[in-house]
């Protein structure tokens, strides 16, 4: 009974930082829901980690009741984990019946139960037909495809000093705290012996690529975040500037956030909301670079080179992992080279983008300048051939 009700216990501890939280996280305009892992790359339409916690007249109604809670719960979270966050305001209200047939499995664990009470941790899948269809009906542009994993490193420098792997930097703390779900997965490093010697605060803050790049692929990831949390002081005001930026990811762009608070006891909570207010943030802007653009169906030859039959076939997986996709067919298949016709939604470039996310490469052809004038563009001859897609990894 007390490991199943002690994320409940946690949560009333917790009541006055979840407070300054959501204060925080107003005065920026996000939030992320605190509840769920990260997501695998197969893994987008499941939800993990939904405590329930239901009473009523007897154990069979309240566990009746808990189902229903817990499934209305998980369906929130992935609605808005494919959503803008501009756009959760209108996400639609979905009635008991519908919500249960949306749901494909169910696994539940951790259950206990007396005469009147029921307890459990949920994990919910949902059938992504359904979903689509939700969101499609009421008018709601979603993404669903998934990033690599981005690396955080948070640097916090107060002064004359930086803190990376230090017991005492309040930064990382703050990112420990995160639940770091959604569709750019984003992992916190071991601070072990092979980071502290890869990489320091100083090198982290300067964006040092070859350092960085060497963290990330160590740790699997596609990009590193640089977060760094200035900490200063004016007489009795405090004022914290956050700075991230996306490493790896030129295009990508920064975060800046800047609070001023008296109590400087607020300091570890305000950091919590800064730490979800950058995340939200990365989240948001991936997935309006991946909205699915369901009125700009097109099709596309492309010509893949491989080495053998096996590597065709990750290439076929990684081609079906993409859901702007619908359609992949085999046209003809060699010991080099393989031809296939696929199906998709949206253009040229934010497929290369979306590819790129499974290790594959599209080649697409240059636009070439109407009389000169650069500012005028048509597609060249290539338009019309056949693409080409290089695997990048086997």
């Amino acid at each position: 009974m007390s490991f199943a009700i002690y994320p409940i216990l946690r949560f009333f501890q917790r009541g006055h930082r979840l407070a300054m939280i959501a204060a925080v996280v107003a005065m920026v305009g996000v939030w992320a829901p605190f509840g769920g892992v990260a997501v695998a790359a197969d893994d987008v339409f499941t939800v993990h980690d939904i405590a329930v916690d239901e009473t009523a007249d007897t154990a069979q109604r309240a566990r009746a009741a808990a189902f229903r809670a817990g499934q209305r719960a998980a369906l929130a979270q992935m609605l808005q984990r494919l959503t803008l966050r501009a756009d959760h305001g209108r996400l639609p209200q979905v009635e008991n019946e519908r919500r249960e047939f949306m749901v494909q499995a169910l696994e539940v664990g951790d259950e206990r139960t007396s005469n009147v009470r029921y307890l459990a941790n949920m994990t919910v899948v949902f059938k992504p037909e359904e979903v689509r269809r939700l969101l499609r009906e009421a008018a709601i542009p979603f993404a669903e495809s998934q990033s690599k994993p981005v690396l955080v490193l948070p640097v916090l420098r107060e002064g004359d000093s930086m803190l990376l792997w230090e017991e005492t930097n309040l930064w990382a703390d703050a990112w420990s705290e995160l639940a770091l779900s959604g569709l750019v997965p984003l992992i916190l490093p071991l601070g072990d012996l092979n980071d502290i010697t890869e990489v320091d605060a100083a090198q982290a803050a300067e964006g040092d690529p070859l350092r960085l790049s060497a963290m990330a692929s160590r740790y699997g990831a596609g990009d590193v975040l640089v977060a760094i949390a200035t900490l200063s002081r004016t007489g009795d005001v405090f004022r914290i500037d956050i700075a991230a930026s996306q490493i790896g990811a030129p295009s990508a762009g920064s975060v800046l956030l800047n609070f001023q608070l008296t109590d400087p006891e607020a300091i570890p909570n305000l950091l919590v909301g800064a730490a979800t207010g950058v995340a939200s943030s990365l989240q948001d802007r991936w997935k309006s670079q991946n909205v699915i653009e369901f009125d700009r169906p097109g099709r596309m030859l492309l010509a893949v080179p491989i080495t053998s039959l096996e590597q065709w076939v990750s290439v076929e997986r990684r081609l079906n992992n993409v859901a702007s996709i619908s359609e992949v067919a085999l046209i003809s298949l060699t010991r080099d080279s393989a031809a296939v016709e696929i199906s998709h939604f949206g253009d040229e470039t934010q497929l290369a983008v979306t590819l790129a996310q499974q290790d594959l490469a599209l080649e697409l052809p240059a636009p070439v300048a109407v009389n000169g004038d650069p500012f005028r563009t048509v597609q060249s001859d290539q338009a019309l051939q056949m693409r080409v897609l290089r695997p990048i990894t086997p």
